[in-house]
Order: structure tokens, then C-alpha cells, then sequence
């Protein structure tokens, strides 16, 4: 099993009861097939995204990504 799936897990075995089922339920939604989980987000949230998109400029240029990517995939 995945180091990080079984630290996960160990986390969730030690929360009260309810609070097991909720994630229980959560994972299983998440790995239903095909469906999708509905992301609740609050306004701030939502004028950050719209404030991002609104910018044209690029955050990074394809050289600065790559380079990151390549860094990170070592």
C-alpha cells in the first residue's frame, strides 16, 4: 500500500466514529465511477479565480514551466 494511503488511513482510524463514516462516505463517492463531486466554493473564491482569468498575462513562460517540470520529476 502507498506510505501516504496508509498514514492517511491511520489518521481517519483515530477520529471519532462519525467522523470515520463521513470520510467513508466521501472516498466513496470519490471513487465511484463517472461521478462527479460537486465543489462548493465561497465568493472570495470565486472573484480570486475570475481575477486570475481576467489576467492575460502569463504567470510562467513554456521555458519556466518546463524547467520547473523537469525539476520536479527527477
Amino acid at each position: 500500500m502507498n506510505k501516504r494511503l496508509d498514514e492517511a488511513l491511520a489518521r481517519v482510524k483515530a477520529l471519532p466514529e462519525d467522523r470515520q463514516g463521513e470520510v467513508a462516505e466521501l472516498l466513496f463517492d470519490f471513487l465511484e465511477p463517472g461521478n462527479v463531486v460537486a465543489i462548493h466554493l465561497t465568493p472570495a473564491q470565486v472573484a480570486e479565480i475570475e481575477r486570475g482569468l481576467a489576467d492575460s498575462e502569463p504567470y510562467a513562460s513554456d521555458a519556466e514551466v518546463r524547467a520547473l517540470f523537469q525539476r520536479l520529476t527527477k
